[in-house]
């Protein structure tokens, strides 16, 4: 057999019907996004959130939320599939989840902030992102049962927050799938 890249029609064949999406059961992952000034990066972040199934995306503060035309053309249609909900006070709402029994992990750089690939990890587990330019507010970081970074090797101390989104979505996914982090 010769490889060759599927064809449109042939990912849209594959796809599974909405229904059948909706009654697979979501991953215990949930994630707040604080802040976010890019209406695509919200976008691009329910596209991923989709993808991996996540339980619920909060939309905190000013980020921007559906409907929405910056975050249609990046979502592609997820803003629909992805459970969210819209909240104005992120930690009110992360106490909330804590008191829920969900562990509050923050992705930002700070003077206690674990590696995430060495980091104890928790199940249920609500991740924090925030603004591009300022990162998560005081007030979360100050929340947070854990804080993790990425690790840096290039000059740039960071990534774009969507696609650090997708890094430790991912990275989330893959320890509950494979069963390393305690429930």
């Amino acid at each position: 057999m010769v490889r060759r890249k599927l064809t449109d029609l042939e990912l849209k064949q594959a796809r599974p019907a909405l229904d059948e999406v909706n009654n697979r059961p979501r991953l215990p992952i949930c994630a707040i996004l604080e802040n976010i000034r890019s209406a695509y990066n919200v976008g691009s972040m329910f596209r991923t959130a989709d993808a991996l199934h996540l339980g619920n995306l909060y939309l905190c503060g000013y980020s921007a939320f559906p409907p929405h035309k910056m975050i249609t053309k990046t979502a592609l249609g997820a803003e629909h599939t992805m459970p969210w909900e819209k909240h104005a006070e992120a930690a009110q709402l992360a106490r909330g989840l804590q008191d829920g029994g969900m562990q509050l992990v923050v992705l930002e750089q700070t003077t206690d902030a674990v590696d995430f690939w060495e980091a104890p990890l928790k199940f249920p587990v609500c991740f924090v992102v925030g603004n591009e330019v300022t990162g998560v507010s005081d007030e979360l970081v100050a929340l947070a049962d854990l804080c993790l970074e990425l690790p840096m090797a290039g000059i740039k101390q960071s990534l774009n927050v969507a696609t650090a989104f997708g890094v430790l979505g991912y990275e989330l996914a893959r320890r509950r799938r494979e069963g390393s982090g305690s429930s």
